[in-house]
């Protein structure tokens, strides 16, 4: 497994036993859910967190309709960007904003990351920086296509050597900085293209391309 799988499920009434090479978080919507693992026994109803972390065999039974937001995680993943602690932990509920959030969260990692993220500092954990800084660049590159971002620059800002915030990036977004950046510039250059009058000169110059001849 590579990278996160973000999935909505229904529970089966009938006791269910399974073991897997990954952790995984189970999110409660309706109804509820019966979760054994690691000898803890977690009634998982709306809005409820649940943790199951790598290896550990668990049984699941759900008495009645239901909808859990399931969420398998790489151990690799969780590792890098500082996530064991939801599930070594015990679990948590979680705000109804958080919840809301949860079930909207689809398939975008970057998006997981950062719930991920508040999940933990509504278990009252503050965040630790350098993991909270990368999230919040995110935004600020998108913010701000046209700035010369250089992966120096993007580590510095969130107090990171180089090595560690390009491998942290990669486990988060699943691309280079440089390969996320460029994406994204095109994007917004497809959309000034469709709507605007602007030259292709201009439109380069806005999504942070040196020239018309390199954004073409």
């Amino acid at each position: 497994m590579d990278s996160p799988v973000i999935e909505t499920r229904h529970y089966p009434d009938r006791v269910l036993t399974d073991r897997h090479g990954f952790h995984q978080l189970l999110l409660g919507l309706d109804g509820a859910l019966e979760l054994e693992s690691a000898g803890r026994l977690v009634h998982v109803t709306r809005g409820v967190l649940a943790p199951v972390a790598s290896g550990d065999v668990h049984h699941y039974l759900a008495p009645g309709d239901n909808r859990v937001v399931v969420l398998d995680l790489p151990e690799a993943w969780c590792e890098t960007l500082a996530f064991e602690e939801l599930i070594v932990g015990q679990a948590r509920r979680l705000p109804e904003v958080l919840v809301v959030q949860g079930e909207g969260l689809g398939g975008s990692v970057p998006a997981l990351g950062n719930w991920l993220g508040l999940a933990l500092a509504a278990g009252g954990r503050r965040l630790a920086p350098p993991r909270l800084k990368l999230l919040e660049l995110l935004p600020a590159m998108r913010g701000d296509l046209a700035r010369p971002w250089r992966v120096a620059d993007m580590a510095r800002r969130c107090h990171l050597a180089e090595a560690v915030f390009a491998r942290r990036f990669r486990a988060l977004t699943g691309q280079s900085p440089h390969e996320w950046l460029v994406r994204e510039r095109l994007a917004l250059a497809r959309e000034l293209l469709r709507v605007d009058d602007a030259s292709l000169t201009e439109v380069a110059q806005a999504c942070g391309f040196a020239d018309s001849a390199h954004f073409s």
